[in-house]
């Protein structure tokens, strides 16, 4: 039996009903567009995918886009439960713990096939924004951008560091950038959607950065900051993806 990967359809339940649960907490409200953002994320990702290996036989294997497809679905995951800081750990954490039984974002196959096709999904979601930066970079787990929510993270970020590549513990930059092809066209097809409508990506970092300096629901003045940061590392995966498209 092969493996299947979730579907579209089961995935908007599976993010309606985790928005729902957590709706007291506050950080995510229902019907506001998260559930669709998401679902446009995982439809881009595979679109991209199968674009990039239509046009370059020879990057095919570095691009799975059915895993493409269910990391853009889930990557804001653990929004609703915890908050934007640190989402990308919660996410990937959770997809690797959960992602089988409990989620069911990869059914059939083998045991072992599940739990490597898991993997790889976890493994884009780390890089989707400024988990480098939030994490204080080379020097973590010092100079986090949250000081005091990073120890609530420290064990999952470190099970993550272990467990993504077997046999190799991941450098902070290994585990938070986005140096695969398949993290770069995860973290493209993240940054080109904003409310069901496509968008470039140097026009998303900017709603990014005004949302979050705006004072109001979104308003997180670190985050600001770290969008206007990461903008020429952004902007460089953006122009190397639309080369590959457009060659």
């Amino acid at each position: 039996m092969s493996l299947s990967f979730i579907t579209e359809n089961s995935a908007r339940q599976l993010l309606d009903e985790n928005v729902a649960r957590h709706v007291s907490k506050g950080f995510i409200q229902p019907n506001k567009g998260f559930t669709q953002h998401c679902i446009d994320t995982g439809r881009i990702a595979y679109e991209v995918a199968n674009k990039i290996r239509a046009k370059h036989p020879s990057l095919a294997s570095c691009l799975n886009p059915d895993e493409l497809r269910v990391e853009g679905y889930m990557h804001d995951f653990s929004k609703p439960a915890e908050g934007v800081e640190f989402h990308e750990i919660g996410a990937a954490h959770q997809i690797l713990r959960q992602g089988a039984r409990e989620l069911g974002l990869v059914t059939g196959g083998t045991e072992s096939q599940r739990v490597v096709a898991l993997r790889g999904i976890a493994s884009l979601v780390p890089p989707d924004f400024a988990l480098f930066e939030s994490l204080g970079g080379r020097d973590y787990p010092n100079n986090s951008a949250f000081p005091n929510k990073i120890e609530a993270f420290r064990e999952r970020v470190e099970e993550l560091r272990r467990e993504l590549v077997p046999g190799k513990v991941l450098t902070v930059e290994e585990l938070a950038l986005p140096l695969t092809l398949a993290q770069q066209v995860a973290l493209y097809a993240d940054l080109t959607n904003l409310n069901g409508k496509a968008v470039s990506v140097e026009s998303r970092i900017t709603e990014l950065e005004q949302r979050y300096a705006t004072l109001g629901r979104g308003y997180n003045p670190v985050y600001a900051e770290l969008a206007r940061k990461i903008r020429p590392r952004i902007l460089t995966v953006s122009s190397f993806i639309d080369g590959l498209l457009n060659a």
